[in-house]
């Protein structure tokens, strides 16, 4: 009997490990990635929050880790045609939340103040993907260099030098949210 009272003893405490493994082992799994089953020219939906960039606006993706460039449709660097741009209140109110900046004020010297922070937006529109043609290697500055070590072009996007793997051309924008900064003090 009390061989049977020690066996029942124990079952909720293995109960408890095998919950508290199940736990661990299901925290310690990753997300794949949404862009990586994507294809090049696809048209794609994500939703993420926007990264400025010096020169580029980047787009995080939660479940991945590479920095997404983003340009919109009918802008000069892409293939993409204005009229594919859905013009309507939640991609001017997108634009504004990533281009409005605080201006200077008295001695308050802002350069580019973001007034919008946080901001995240789903997305729509034509993926890019940049590949590596065969032979060819790319450098940590994002040069393509042929078998001679010659440098050949750019991989990815960005500006001055290319960061971005992916592209993402914006046809469309829904689900707009930003939070308001404070105006910066001196």
């Amino acid at each position: 009997m009390a061989e049977l009272r020690k066996g029942l003893m124990l079952k909720p405490t293995y109960l408890l490990i095998l919950l508290i493994s199940s736990t661990v082992f299901a925290q310690g799994q990753t997300a794949v990635c949404s862009l990586e089953a994507a294809k090049d020219s696809q048209v794609i939906t994500v939703r993420g929050k926007v990264v400025n960039e010096p020169h580029d606006m980047g787009f995080r993706i939660s479940d991945c880790n590479e920095l997404v460039l983003l340009t919109y449709a009918g802008d000069p660097d892409n293939d993409v045609s204005k009229d594919q741009l859905r013009r309507d209140e939640s991609l001017e109110r997108f634009q504004k939340y990533t281009s409005s900046t605080y201006k200077n004020r008295g001695k308050n010297v802002c350069m580019e103040c973001a007034k919008y922070g946080e901001v995240e937006a789903t997305l729509t529109g034509k993926l890019n993907v940049a590949t590596l043609p065969p032979g060819m290697t790319k450098d940590q500055l994002g040069f393509i260099h042929d078998s001679s070590g010659k440098i050949v072009g750019k991989f990815g996007w960005g500006h001055p030098m290319p960061f971005a793997t992916y592209r993402l051309v914006i046809q469309s924008v829904s689900d707009v949210s930003a939070r308001k900064l404070p105006m910066p003090t001196r």
